[in-house]
């Protein structure tokens, strides 16, 4: 949902604020609000802890403020080891502000956790603390096998609310007391001034984090001798007394922030000061503030019409300079869509069957994905990060939040109060304010990207030797597809590039220059794809899990099993000298089957599609591909009659796509019927990830290989490899109902993965199969995503 328009609202119709300072850090917001985007990502997983061996599976949502982010196109993952050295890089396309892939974790991983980080290259250009990162478990290991927490050191850190201690002002102190891993941990304590007097008792009441009332002197020194949760006594001193400042102080409150700013009466400085509150590089509110007659003064910011999230509130100078600043969380209940999910078939016994149905109240157009696992090895969690609390609260926040789910479980005075510790004890910092009051932009080094390019710089030549009008003839032969024709343009300082490309894996290229022939003889080309390189080692971090505790011990138990399980049956457990002899059935694929492994890949292999062969039907008489396929597929209404075909499919266009490219009905009418091999049809919801897929999609793959006879042109050219996006690997789920004896143990925890799961207009109810394994008792499903409106969805449930 575009919010800017409320935004508006809010001012105009609430506020009369003055706008004779701080004109340089609207004008500035304004420009980072249209042409510097900030974008965040959340990632969902099948599970929440894994095997060596196993394989990640994940998808990714791309949003900018409060709605998804239209802008970058490549979605960069990378997994490190506790060490910071790299173990896989993983790069996908975002197609409709989503991304999906997968890390094979490898068998010999010894490590006990793995820290992932994600990113898109305009997110570089930042704040690099906001780029997504989470830490995952990792089972199976020996060192794993202790269900005790290691002793960690405990630390208490102090936070006045705005920034500083002020003198001679009532000040509100909020503390927070974590472990290494910073985790929460109980604490209680004394406060001592300078002359070693008890002021008063001081404890935490929420997950480690409090709060106290301390009006000081400037001459006042403050120091903390408290106890932690194992009666260890530790003394920390607190921030300094400043003579001159602000406080701030905000108090959450009936669908409204009341905010009071103070000076100390002593003071002369900072007689006037303006005030102002923003969202997603969005003033909401601004006025001036007259702190002359009065030292301590007053307002209130309506929130009822904002959207949820967390609203930055910072006092300035009247030379635009920061002197408080404090952040709040606004929860009006508008960030969400209904949805439930019920089982209308459920069987728990070994590969029993079982039908889970999503039911969505909202009519929008939504992209969901649904994993369920085993709920014996993904523990028991349900307060963890998810989509909800990750794009509005931990997303824009510095440090660690345990539990974050847990403050949107409902709007109770006692929640917001916890919440609000939560703000007052963990920094946030979007803008540069010092920056932005000089007028100073970011320096952009990675511009927003177009999928992958081809970028090709000539070496050994100079410049002047290219014509400006010159171009690379290319002929692009992706893995598992056919053959295209592309022309990369020349840019400058011999450089040449086509950007807007989706392959996988790895492609071929075959090229020559379209005017000056020769030019390859005598100059080195290097190609590119266009993609970030990413580092290899991160500079040393602490991983945010701890070891496992006593309440892990189920989890730990049961990994273990499935761990050793996967060893013996891959040969590994050197005690297994004989196997039993078995009796291997497998179900024979069809021609058709055959065909689609040949040449779809990707986003477009597998999948719920009407398929058809047309390299080994030798009866086909039509003119064209559209006319052949006219009255074949139900719903679907094509019409040959005008010059450029047209299609429609329940209102809406399907999408066209030559051997996985994306096309158009006048480009695909030319081409033989002789020269096509298959046409994949996708009916609309069910195309996945893939763009214009709303009207379906119909995809259209030229004969290749022995197939086709070999194109005479390309012989004789100069040929690169350029290395594609990932291979986006199909989630298997056997089906017993047609193979009931499978081939080996069926010990899987994760039973059913698909991260291309849409619903919405005329759809909102999907029943999706899956079977058991052999191994899991109880197990835990869980539903994400976002609709077209931008609201989020996150449905959890336990079957057992």
């Amino acid at each position: 949902m575009n919010w800017k328009l409320l935004y508006f609202l809010v001012i105009t119709l609430y506020f009369s604020p003055l706008f004779s300072t701080a004109q340089m850090i609207d004008s500035m917001m304004n420009i980072y609000s249209e042409k510097f985007p900030q974008e965040k990502i959340y990632m969902q997983f099948d599970k929440k802890a894994y095997n060596p061996g196993d394989r990640i599976w994940y998808k990714a949502y791309l949003f900018t403020g409060f709605d998804p982010s239209p802008f970058s196109k490549n979605f960069y993952a990378e997994l490190y080891d506790a060490y910071g050295n790299l173990i896989l890089r993983n790069t996908a396309p975002i197609i409709e502000s989503t991304a999906i892939g997968n890390f094979d974790l490898p068998s010999s991983f010894d490590g006990t956790r793995i820290h992932i980080r994600a990113y898109t290259s305009w997110m570089l250009n930042f704040d690099t603390s906001f780029i997504y990162t989470k830490d995952l478990r990792i089972v199976g290991s020996l060192q794993d096998s202790s269900t005790h927490m290691n002793p960690t050191l405990t630390s208490l850190h102090f936070f006045p609310e705005g920034g500083d201690l002020v003198a001679g002002i009532e000040n509100n102190i909020a503390f927070r007391a974590n472990d290494s891993f910073d985790l929460p941990r109980k604490i209680s304590g004394i406060l001592y001034d300078q002359s070693g007097k008890a002021l008063f008792n001081f404890n935490s009441t929420h997950d480690g984090m409090g709060n106290f009332i301390l009006i000081p002197d400037k001459e006042d020194v403050f120091y903390a001798i408290w106890k932690d949760d194992k009666e260890i006594e530790h003394r920390t001193e607190l921030p300094p007394v400043r003579s001159s400042g602000i406080v701030l102080r905000v108090l959450n409150s009936n669908q409204k922030m009341i905010f009071n700013v103070a000076r100390p009466p002593e003071s002369l400085a900072y007689q006037q000061v303006v005030i102002i509150a923003h969202m997603n590089q969005q003033i909401v509110y601004k006025a001036t503030v007259n702190l002359k007659e009065n030292t301590t003064t007053g307002g209130s910011i309506p929130t009822q019409q904002l959207p949820t999230g967390v609203l930055q509130i910072t006092v300035f100078d009247i030379n635009e300079l920061p002197l408080a600043e404090r952040v709040c969380f606004i929860n009006n209940n508008n960030y969400s869509f209904d949805g439930k999910l019920t089982m209308s078939a459920k069987s728990l016994q070994k590969r029993g069957r079982n039908v889970v149905d999503v039911e969505l109240t909202d009519t929008f157009k939504s992209k969901l994905a649904i994993a369920i696992t085993d709920a014996e090895v993904d523990g028991n969690r349900p307060w963890d990060d998810n989509i909800i609390s990750s794009l509005l609260l931990t997303g824009d926040l510095h440090g660690l939040v345990k539990d974050p789910y847990y403050y949107f479980q409902n709007n109770s005075d006692s929640l917001a109060r916890q919440l609000d510790l939560v703000m007052l004890t963990h920094g946030w910092r979007r803008f540069k304010w010092e920056n932005l009051a000089k007028g100073k932009l970011p320096v952009i080094k990675y511009p927003i990207e177009n999928y992958l390019s081809i970028n090709a710089e000539v070496l050994g030549v100079p410049s002047s030797r290219i014509s400006k009008d010159e171009s690379l003839n290319v002929v692009f032969q992706t893995k598992g597809s056919s053959t295209s024709m592309l022309t990369v343009p020349y840019m400058n300082n011999s450089k040449f590039s086509l950007p807007g490309l989706i392959f996988y894996d790895t492609a071929k290229a075959y090229y020559m220059f379209n005017t000056n022939h020769g030019l390859s003889n005598e100059a080195a080309i290097i190609f590119k794809n266009g993609l970030y390189t990413g580092v290899k080692k991160l500079k040393p971090f602490s991983m945010t899990l701890p070891v496992w505790s006593p309440d892990d011990s189920s989890l730990i138990r049961k990994s273990r099993q499935v761990f050793v399980e996967i060893a013996r049956l891959n040969g590994q457990d050197k005690k297994i000298q004989n196997l039993e002899a078995v009796t291997v059935r497998r179900r024979i694929k069809s021609d058709k089957e055959k065909l689609d492994e040949e040449y779809s890949s990707g986003l477009f292999s597998g999948g719920n599609a009407t398929i058809f062969d047309l390299a080994n039907d030798q009866t086909i008489s039509s003119v064209d591909i559209f006319t052949y396929l006219q009255g074949k597929i139900a719903g679907l209404q094509i019409n040959t009659a005008g010059a450029t075909p047209s299609l429609s499919w329940r209102g809406s266009s399907p999408g066209i796509f030559l051997n996985e490219m994306q096309s158009d009905p006048s480009m695909v009418k030319n081409i033989p019927v002789s020269d096509i091999a298959m046409v994949k049809v996708f009916s609309p919801g069910s195309a996945g990830g893939m763009s214009n897929s709303s009207g379906g999609v119909i995809a259209i793959y030229t004969k290749k290989g022995a197939d086709k006879k070999p194109d005479p042109n390309i012989k004789g050219l100069d040929m690169v490899r350029i290395v594609g996006f990932n291979v986006q690997r199909e989630f298997y789920s056997p089906d017993y109902l047609i193979n009931p004896e499978a081939e080996s143990d069926d010990i899987r925890t994760t039973l059913y993965w698909n991260p291309n799961l849409k619903a919405g207009r005329g759809n909102r109810r999907i029943s999706i199969p899956f079977y058991n394994s052999d191994v899991t008792h109880r197990f835990r499903i869980i539903l994400e995503g976002f609709n077209d409106d931008g609201k989020l969805i996150h449905l959890e449930k336990i079957v057992e």
